[in-house]
């Protein structure tokens, strides 16, 4: 018993590196590498914003109330596009890793279902960035209380 003990002791140090090495490289291989994101005002997500990125149309809203720790869904149309995903940060503050993934409807729109954690500092002010197909598009929002 006491030899597999001290095996386990001597060996988590080298899990624990293992594993925070891998946290950093997923993300740094989830950066794309289409340069600086186009950022979209957006008064009213819950009825949908549209822009031009890159020369394509794009739009953006969600479905549900934007309030922490209850789900609401995201939704993006862009023409084309194969691959849509999504994150949540703040400016200055580390909310960890959520990095959601939308899949494609019937009709080409994509869509996610996502939930916001809780910031202890009470901020609201959230920037949600898109990834289209290597390209970003930076969309900043405020929740509600």
């Amino acid at each position: 018993m006491t030899t597999i003990r001290s095996h386990f002791f001597r060996l988590a140090p080298l899990g624990i590196l293992l594993l925070v090495g891998l946290v950093v490289y997923l993300n740094q291989a989830r950066k794309p590498e289409g340069g600086p994101p186009v950022v979209m005002d957006c008064p009213d997500l819950a009825a949908g914003c549209s822009t031009r990125m890159h020369g394509q149309a794009v739009s953006v809203g969600v479905q549900g109330e934007l309030k922490v720790l209850q789900p609401f869904q995201v939704w993006v149309r862009a023409a084309d596009a194969h691959k849509v995903q999504a994150t949540f940060t703040m400016e200055g503050m580390d909310m960890g890793f959520n990095l959601y993934t939308l899949h494609a409807d019937k009709n080409g729109v994509f869509r996610g279902r996502v939930t916001l954690p809780v910031c202890i500092s009470g901020r609201r002010d959230w920037l949600m960035t898109l990834d289209i197909d290597g390209r970003l598009l930076a969309v900043p929002f405020v929740t509600e209380l």
